[in-house]
């Protein structure tokens, strides 16, 4: 067998340390946060690219979105999950049925949540919030989309200005989709 040197450590060494290990591991929580944020926001993104198509989905779907059954067990973090290709094998095997419910319940989401942006922004005392649910409204809602150069001409802005409207507005839309998961609660 053989002898194990003890080392004694002087409390200043102890407590250094300490404060080393709870720095990183505050690192570490802070970048998975801003990973988790940053999927998020993603997410907002890829939904509001796709929106026209999730809506004709469900609308023009053999299933229809009246015969869906917004409790049969799934919620918006599964779903988004089934999105990434993260899902459960329970998810992965799935019907028609069950993604229109999905694509009802994801639409459903987001149409509540813009509807709730679009007053934040018709009540906010600043023009350039309002300007900001026009343009996520042109690009990605309406069913005949405009350019950003389109509107840029019509808001009399620049389009670098319309490119950050979204940049913004995006960031304010994850608040709404996702709630405080939403939020980039990591400060600089």
């Amino acid at each position: 067998m053989a002898k194990q040197a003890a080392v004694k450590l002087g409390d200043g060494v102890l407590q250094e340390i300490t404060n080393i290990v709870i720095d990183r591991l505050r690192a570490e929580e802070a970048a998975a946060a801003k990973a988790q944020y940053d999927r998020r926001k993603a997410n907002t993104k890829l939904l509001l690219r796709n929106y026209r198509s999730l809506v004709e989905h469900c609308e023009s779907a053999t299933y229809t979105a009246s015969q869906v059954d917004v409790d049969d067990g799934y919620c918006l973090a599964e779903i988004l999950e089934l999105i990434n290709g993260n899902a459960s094998d329970r998810l992965k095997v799935e019907s028609i049925r069950q993604s229109i419910i999905k694509t009802k319940i994801i639409i459903d989401h987001i149409d509540t949540m813009i509807d709730l942006y679009k007053t934040y922004c018709d009540r906010s005392p600043k023009e350039e919030d309002r300007r900001r649910y026009r343009v996520i409204y042109w690009l990605y809602l309406d069913h005949e989309p405009k350019t950003a150069d389109e509107l840029a001409d019509e808001e009399y802005t620049d389009k670098r200005t319309i490119y950050r409207d979204i940049s913004i507005a995006v960031e304010q839309l994850t608040a709404f989709i996702f709630g405080i998961d939403g939020i980039n609660l990591i400060t600089k």
